[in-house]
């Protein structure tokens, strides 16, 4: 692994999670925190500038904190390459990272080789219904995301890929992918709720991510974010998406 996963989310005083009213569902530490990697919310410390200034609605993101207490904090130093910070896109003013051919690059990347099992969860809404690529990508080249139309599909480290049938529309939702490399299984739920699974094999498929927040192709908005190093089972994504959904009120 390319990052220790000290999982003691000690970002308070109590060492219990987030500060009260910073988390991700109910204000509070997610319901699963064993093996939890990382952990973005847009609604806390999300900056401007190199974790001076907060951001506030329009402008580019420079650097963004991971709530995980693993410090896997997100930079993107070159301007051109920053996404932009959202408050409009979202109901009640929720904040997302709005982006289209950026990147923020993790102070250490966030490594899924073949014998560790993975899961994903994130809030996202397109701006249209088109094929986007490059949500999270490799330092260079692949692995990288493509929320399609028709179907969502990852590529591995060589490119090789793995999929999901999924019709895609415009609508905010709560993605949760899943990666079990001890039944070989990708699968995906959609707010909760299961799927499918994609029929490539995952046991010889590592995914090494140096950049988030890609969006190639068009424009996607995302909310929360969390990476786990385990396969969660479908009571625990219905778990962590009900506490997604007492914060966006989607289903």
């Amino acid at each position: 692994m390319s990052f220790i996963l000290g999982i003691s989310l000690g970002l308070g005083s109590d060492s219990t999670g987030p500060p009260a009213g910073s988390g991700g569902g109910g204000g509070d530490a997610p319901p699963i925190t064993g093996n939890l990697s990382v952990y973005y919310n847009p609604d806390v410390d999300v900056y401007s500038d190199a974790g001076t200034t907060p951001a506030v609605d329009g402008d580019n993101v420079r650097q963004f904190n991971d709530q995980s207490g693993n410090s896997n904090t997100l930079n993107q130093a070159t301007a051109s390459a920053q996404p932009i910070y959202d408050t409009t896109t979202f109901s009640g003013g929720l904040a997302s990272i709005k982006s289209i051919n950026d990147s923020l690059i993790p102070t250490s990347e966030l490594d899924f080789d073949n014998s560790t099992s993975w899961t994903w969860y994130h809030v996202y809404k397109k701006a249209s219904n088109a094929n986007i690529y490059y949500w999270f990508r490799g330092a260079v080249g692949y692995p990288r995301t493509e929320h399609r139309t028709t179907l969502f599909n990852i590529r591995g480290n060589t490119g090789s890929g793995r999929y999901v049938n999924y019709t895609d529309n415009t609508d905010i939702k709560i993605m949760a992918i899943t990666v079990d490399r001890s039944s070989a299984e990708f699968k995906m739920y959609i707010n909760g709720s299961y799927i499918g699974v994609s029929v490539s094999s995952v046991a010889n498929w590592p995914v090494t991510i140096g950049k988030l927040y890609g969006n190639g192709n068009a424009i996607m908005n995302v909310g929360n974010v969390l990476f786990y190093t385990d396969a969660h089972d479908a009571t625990q994504v219905q778990e962590v998406s009900d506490w997604l959904n007492t914060k966006y009120s989607i289903y």
